[in-house]
């Protein structure tokens, strides 16, 4: 089976498999462009498979570092099972190494799925409504500038800042990944102000009358910047009775200001699954305590750079990381396990740790769990948002 990038002129194809695999209409005047680049698999010449691609970097404890995003995975229904999307993530793992890829993302349909591949489910989100009549308490406000391309240089600034405080946020340098056509879009993006006119936070929103104002992106870097725009968003009581803050999570920035709230409502609204391609390369790049420590990881990772047994020995917030092929450990992961311990922020200790599938402690590991603490953690899914 060949796998390789799509050419221009097969981005068709791929969305003829794409529609057959979610069962959508497929118009061949409209439907004719894709994001590229598209990993696709062919089976005697016949693209059977495909994946989109993207290249991105996101914050690790202060650390931008190389991922990938895939999207739009599918397969033809009538070649399922023929190993299509098996040979293309053998392929991005490849690929990962070439391009010092640290972890990957992708929206899962199934997790047991794509645990197969080693990616785990993380970073679950909630939408959070809350009555507007329930927010009499923030005063309303109105220290905020309506987001234009010139701002742009200004607006990535501050997203980058807050991005650098929530790990797995996408450092962004793309001006297509802030939607600034408000009235072609009907979706307004607001910059926050302080007293001394600087910017210390956005928000990006919908009205969808007459039953809720839908915030798809709010990001703050002060607690009065997250009350100015919440009492900005009072302005649109008059048309509509919910305020929704999409893409939240237990101890997000706006839930621990509506938490004692009534009347607030938590949906779940979806997760991310992730995955680590360079092992060595994460655990370099974490930040350890002030205070001596040290752990050994026997990775069980199908991905050779993953392989072996990981040795780390820190001090004064920095590792010292060493790869080995035999002898004893503290803990052994699989590829998804992994993922749940170093990546979620969960914060586990070594007693909720040996209830995750793929954890085994074989020695102390306290050392681990103390290097590993809960941290914010926010994948903001950025492309499939815009």
């Amino acid at each position: 089976m060949e796998v390789r990038f799509i050419k221009p002129e097969e981005a068709v194809d791929y969305l003829k498999v794409s529609a057959a695999s979610f069962i959508w209409k497929f118009d061949k005047e409209v439907d004719k462009e894709v994001e590229m680049p598209v990993l696709g698999a062919f089976h005697e010449g016949k693209l059977i498979a495909g994946m989109e691609v993207f290249n991105l970097k996101c914050n690790y404890c202060g650390n931008p570092i190389n991922m990938l995003v895939l999207d739009g995975i599918c397969s033809q229904p009538e070649c399922r099972r023929m190993g299509g999307v098996r040979v293309m993530f053998d392929e991005i793992g490849k690929r990962a190494v070439e391009n010092d890829i640290v972890i990957g993302f992708l929206s899962p349909f199934s997790i047991s799925y794509y645990e197969k591949f080693g990616y785990a489910n993380l970073n679950r989100t909630f939408a959070i409504k809350v009555p507007f009549n329930n927010l009499h308490h923030i005063p309303r406000n109105n220290d905020v500038e309506l987001y234009t391309c010139e701002q742009f240089a200004e607006l990535c600034e501050l997203y980058n800042k807050c991005a650098l405080k929530e790990n797995l946020t996408t450092i962004r340098q793309d001006e297509r990944l802030f939607c600034h056509k408000s009235l072609e879009n009907a979706e307004y993006t607001y910059i926050h102000r302080n007293t001394s006119g600087i910017a210390d936070g956005y928000v990006r929103f919908v009205v969808n009358r007459p039953d809720e104002l839908v915030v798809k992106e709010l990001f703050v870097l002060t607690p009065d910047a997250l009350k100015g725009i919440i009492g900005f968003l009072r302005n649109y009581d008059g048309i509509v009775k919910t305020l929704v803050v999409n893409k939240q999570y237990q101890g997000s920035h706006f839930s621990c200001l509506v938490d004692r709230i009534d009347g607030v409502k938590y949906e779940y609204s979806g997760s991310i699954a992730a995955r680590i391609y360079n092992l060595k390369k994460l655990l370099e790049n974490n930040e350890y305590p002030q205070e001596y420590g040290k752990f050994s990881i026997l990775s069980l990772d199908d991905l050779e750079q993953n392989k072996g047994i990981f040795d780390v020995e820190y001090e004064n917030g920095k590792a010292i990381v060493t790869q080995r092929f035999d002898g004893d450990y503290d803990i052994s992961l699989t590829a998804p396990a992994a993922a749940r311990l170093l990546l979620a922020g969960e914060g586990h200790s070594a007693q909720t740790a040996v209830f995750i599938d793929g954890v085994e402690i074989k020695g102390d590991a306290d050392d681990l769990f103390r290097a590993f603490p809960h941290r914010p953690t926010h994948f903001t899914d950025s492309l499939w948002s815009i």
